[in-house]
């Protein structure tokens, strides 16, 4: 009998200095043994030899099949195989897999290589032959391990899928989760997401809806789906406590709602209420006035899983797609593959970028002596340009055949490029997403507005004299930074002070807009720093806004740690503010001392949705308890925290990133 407790406990108890020790023995071996191949074929055939050479592990307390043998590092060895290893942070067209099974895929690749008649679209099909009946064979021996078990719903489902469609959910979930873990821990990669949920799950919930399964078994089942993302990576930090696996700290997520979102959308929260774990992050794209129910079911959500939930509201995203000249459908069909990072779902392959926005401010600061705010954004605006620009070019350059072929898996289920037989990292993917991050957007708003105040209108130093100060980190001006530090910032709903946020927000986008690139490639600038507001702090000089040398900068779309004093509405006055159609993505996090109810949850989101802001991430939290964590980390072994767009165990986190979390503005 499956149980939810006994798979959590399983979690918890994982090891996470072990490896996936099956997989590095055998591709150990397996690199010697392919080492002078070089036909087209050949991490195709890897991955099959890998998946005829594992284990097929399986549990009575299993829903779902599939899991990952795991050991201690051998001897010697320090970190894992590198020879299949992908850039993960895709969605993969789950909805076609699905439909039609890898046979019915391997059917149309067939007849589209017979059109083509191309070398190339013949060896795209060799190779897909190759992996799509190393998936059977391994499905099958699951298959028999689950019928030795007594388990034949688990053992018929896995003599189908996912070489075969599904036709149930049951089916439907077993076919996504195997080809979601080959990829995951097999080809190696982190943040693989698991797309439009809803709608892909939809008509296999329906089946087994009709066929006499209740809502309340198949929601189980759902929550039991939901434990596996959990056994990936066990309880490890993304960028501190890894496990020597590839795909390291792997988050996993699932998007729902959107224009028309169903019943099954709110089965979907309620999953993921029951599963209550770290994985996967559930963003919901919300259009208030979609759905009541359904935005109901969101707020009583959030009140449960808080810090493992996203937020984001639909329309400034889906406008922000349209002007750039996407078409309705793709526009609609956006996910989040990352904590805060947009994707055009299984249409894309997608890149990212995080844009030293403080060093190349400083940068520009320092290049020569500005009479205006306005000759500096212009400065500005072209330098990040440049950088942006290099980016562009770097990534739209020469196609590596060898490590597009060792993506291989990837472009099998991003179906708008297998339909082309082309591979999706050569470059001819139809939309290749460029994800460009805007890191101190506040940071760099109150320098612009301290500059404004104090060079340009009050006059009290020349241009020189300022630098100067910033030079010498505010040494012997210390009366003049705690003055700085108690000017209006960022975050207190003085639209004033607000503008020049807003300015070093619009100097990004127009950066962005200014790009040349390919036509299949789109620039998606964001406001987001993941940890870059602390880890690049280092490399910053002083800020005009009174920022120490070192000192981190502002987080995602937040103001600098701090500096929001006037309480939560004027905050979300502030940030409502910026220009969100243009950057589309990025994150706020609100960190809050106590649990809110739904109704109170609600009345806030809306709110702020309704002036136009774009994202919300809560953790409820007090101080107390996270220094008490800190202080006996054994009691706490399930605490989790938001960092930037997903949740982390805060056990497991560095010193400076617990310090971090506890110097977030806490609101009662």
């Amino acid at each position: 009998m499956a149980d939810l407790n006994e798979l959590r406990e399983l979690v918890y108890a994982s090891d996470n200095t072990h490896c996936f020790i099956e997989r590095e023995r055998l591709l150990s071996r397996l690199e010697q043994a392919y080492a002078s191949d070089t036909s087209e074929e050949k991490y195709a055939k890897i991955l099959s030899d890998l998946l005829d050479g594992v284990s097929t592990p399986l549990l009575p307390c299993d829903y779902i099949a599939g899991r990952v043998v795991e050991g201690p590092l051998d001897p010697g060895v320090k970190t894992f195989n590198r020879l299949l290893c992908s850039t993960g942070h895709m969605s993969y067209d789950y909805a076609t897999l699905l439909s039609k099974g890898l046979s019915g895929i391997i059917s149309d690749l067939e007849t589209r290589a017979d059109e083509l008649s191309t070398a190339s679209s013949d060896r795209f099909v060799s190779c897909a032959k190759i992996i799509a009946e190393a998936i059977r064979r391994y499905a099958t021996r699951y298959s028999e391990v689950a019928a030795s078990l007594g388990n034949t719903e688990m053992a018929h489902a896995l003599s189908v899928v996912p070489y075969g469609p599904a036709y149930d959910f049951y089916s439907a979930l077993q076919s996504v989760w195997l080809i979601h873990m080959i990829a995951s821990c097999y080809v190696g990669a982190r943040d693989y997401a698991f797309g439009r949920f809803d709608e892909v799950l939809l008509p296999y919930y329906e089946i087994s809806l009709r066929s006499g399964k209740s809502e309340a078994e198949l929601t189980e089942l759902l929550a039991g789906f939901f434990m596996k993302p959990n056994e990936i990576c066990g309880r490890t930090s993304h960028n501190y406590a890894q496990k020597p696996v590839p795909p390291l700290s792997s988050k996993q997520y699932v998007t729902v709602g959107g224009a028309h979102p169903t019943a099954f959308s709110s089965v979907v929260l309620r999953a993921a209420e029951l599963c209550n774990m770290a994985q996967p992050t559930v963003t919901v794209l919300l259009k208030p006035d979609a759905d009541a129910s359904f935005t109901d079911a969101t707020f009583h959500a959030l009140s449960i899983l808080s810090d493992k939930m996203n937020l984001y509201n639909y329309e400034p995203t889906h406008r922000g797609l349209l002007s750039k000249g996407l078409p309705e459908e793709i526009a609609s069909d956006y996910t989040f593959s990352g904590c805060c990072t947009l994707d055009l779902h299984y249409h894309t392959f997608r890149r990212e970028c995080y844009v030293p926005s403080p060093i190349l401010f400083l940068n520009t600061l320092h290049e020569r002596e500005y009479r205006s705010i306005e000759e500096i954004l212009s400065a500005f605006r072209e330098n990040l340009r440049v950088f942006m620009q290099d980016y562009a070019d770097r990534v739209m350059g020469p196609d590596n055949a060898e490590r597009r072929r060792a993506f291989f898996f990837d472009s099998l289920f991003l179906s708008d490029s297998a339909k082309n037989c082309r591979y999706a990292y050569d470059g001819t993917a139809p939309y290749h997403l460029l994800n460009y991050f805007h890191v101190g957007a506040a940071t760099i708003g109150d320098s612009l507005s301290v500059l404004d105040r104090l060079v340009f209108r009050d006059k009290r130093f020349t241009y020189r004299e300022f630098m100067s100060i910033l030079d010498a980190n505010y040494e012997g001006y210390e009366d003049l930074r705690n003055e700085i530090l108690g000017f209006p910032h960022f975050g207190n709903d003085d639209a004033e002070v607000d503008r020049y946020t807003i300015l070093s927000c619009e100097a990004f986008a127009d950066a962005s807009d200014l790009l040349l690139l390919k036509p299949n490639f789109i620039s998606a600038p964001s406001i987001y720093t993941l940890e870059r507001d602390n880890t690049m702090a280092p490399k910053i000089g002083a800020t005009p806004d009174g920022r120490h040398s070192g000192d981190p900068v502002s987080e995602n779309q937040s103001p600098t740690y701090g500096a929001d004093r006037s309480g939560m509405t004027a905050l979300l006055c502030s940030l409502s503010r910026l220009p969100f159609e243009r950057l589309i993505a990025g994150g706020l996090n609100l960190t809050f001392s106590k649990k809110l109810s739904p109704e109170m949850l609600k009345a806030l989101v809306l709110s702020y949705f309704e002036m136009g802001g774009l994202h919300v991430g809560v953790t409820f939290l007090d101080r107390s308890t996270l220094h008490d964590a800190m202080a006996h980390p054994e009691n706490y072994r399930s605490l989790t925290v938001r960092l930037y767009g997903f949740s982390e165990y805060f056990i497991n986190l560095p010193l400076w990133q617990q310090t971090a979390v506890l110097n977030r503005t806490e609101y009662n």
